[in-house]
C-alpha cells in the first residue's frame, strides 16, 4: 500500500457483495483499504467487467488518473496481480512531472 500511496494512488475496491460481506472479506485477509459495494452492479456494467450470466465481476484492476482517465487495466484471473498496477502508477507520477 505504501507504494501505491508514494506514487500518489489512492487503492479501492469494488465488489458486487453486500457491505457486511465485504467487511468480512477484508478482515479475513487483512485488506486495509476500502471495498465498496456494487450490490446494482451498476459501475461494473459501466467499466464492462460484468457477466451476463452469472452476474459477477470480473477480477480487473484500473489505474485511473486524476482526471478520470483509465491509463492501465490488468485483468486478473483469481486476483489480479498488484506489479503492473504499481508500475502504472509510478509512470503516471512522471507524466504529471512534465
Amino acid at each position: 500500500m505504501a507504494r501505491f500511496e508514494q506514487a500518489g494512488a489512492q487503492v479501492v475496491g469494488i465488489s458486487v457483495d453486500s457491505p457486511s460481506r465485504n467487511k468480512a472479506f477484508a478482515e479475513a485477509l487483512g485488506v486495509t483499504f476500502p471495498i465498496l459495494s456494487d450490490q446494482g452492479k451498476t459501475v461494473s456494467r459501466q467499466y464492462g467487467v460484468l457477466m451476463p450470466v452469472i452476474r459477477l465481476a470480473k477480477r480487473t484492476t484500473f489505474v485511473i488518473d486524476k482526471e478520470g482517465v483509465i491509463r492501465h487495466i490488468d485483468r486478473g484471473g483469481e486476483a489480479a496481480d498488484p506489479a503492473s498496477a504499481r508500475q502504472a502508477c509510478s509512470l503516471l507520477g512522471h507524466q504529471s512531472q512534465k
